[in-house]
């Protein structure tokens, strides 16, 4: 099961951002300023970017600070400030705060986002665009591809850049079972001869969010109309049949589904224990 690209925003007042050259060239900008790639990267050395991003992940934790600080730091001279988030709205709120305080720039360069949250500070016009498309690895990216010029279902309009690329899978322990489910229904029956042995994280985890997204696609059985502009009565009747789903699914989960696990590290932690197999 597949989801989108990992994405990360540029707020409107940096001087990264708005000092971007144009069309993966280093030509004119969105500015409209004659801004050379070269000439920007000439600029940047001796600043510091503040990015906010979820800090859940000890892996990308460890590729960001111990791969990509050293790096920008060798090769730039810039400073990369990681500010770690357990919600990506605390970031978007924290913006929403400073703009409506009249502050002309923001305390965040970056912020790797999800879907949610970019809309919510896009109609608040937080993010700076277009640049996306200006970057010089512009040219590898397919900007036709909907998952990448949509963010679950929002129009990017180039102030997203994705910075990698992500799978939705299911562990399971195969000391314990044998023949693992591979779609919904086959889920919604392993859950009732296991009742007690499948979580999934509690939305708005980013996790749980993603569960609760492909069990949508799963139950309705397509997604193409989920990649069109929002639709009220596609959505009403997509929902209904996901949350008849998942309502006949919770009584089966990790404690009844009378509580959930609260992030994708503490199902971890449940897995590891034995408490969860799937």
């Amino acid at each position: 099961m597949r989801l989108g690209p990992l994405m990360l925003v540029a707020l409107a007042a940096t001087l990264f951002a708005s000092a971007c050259g144009g069309a993966g060239t280093g030509g004119t900008g969105s500015s409209g300023e004659d801004r050379p790639f070269s000439k920007l990267e000439k600029e940047a050395r001796g600043t510091t970017v503040n990015i906010s991003m979820y800090g859940g992940d000890e892996a990308i934790n460890a590729y960001v600070d111990d791969y990509v600080k050293p790096q920008l730091e060798k090769k730039y001279d810039i400073t990369l400030e990681r500010t770690p988030l357990s919600d990506t709205a605390d970031a978007v709120n924290k913006l929403l705060d400073e703009k409506t305080a009249g502050k002309e720039r923001g305390t965040i360069d970056l912020v790797w986002i999800n879907g949610e949250n970019f809309a919510t500070g896009a109609n608040a016009g937080l993010w700076f665009g277009p640049w996306a498309e200006e970057l010089p690895n512009a040219k590898y990216v397919d900007w036709n591809d909907q998952s990448i010029s949509r963010d679950f279902g929002y129009p990017v309009e180039g102030r997203e850049a994705p910075w990698g690329r992500v799978q939705f899978v299911m562990i399971y322990d195969a000391a314990k079972v044998d023949d693992p489910p591979k779609n919904t229904e086959e889920l919604l029956a392993w859950a009732g001869e296991h009742p007690g042995r499948f979580a999934y994280p509690a939305p708005p985890d980013f996790t749980g969010n993603a569960f609760v997204e492909q069990m949508l696609y799963g139950v309705t059985g397509e997604t193409k109309p989920f990649q069109n502009p929002f639709d009220q009565m596609t959505f009403d009747a997509a929902s209904s049949k996901t949350y008849d789903y998942l309502n006949e699914l919770e009584p089966d989960l990790w404690r009844e589904g009378e509580t959930y696990p609260e992030s994708s590290t503490k199902l971890d932690e449940l897995y590891q224990n034995g408490e969860v197999w799937l």
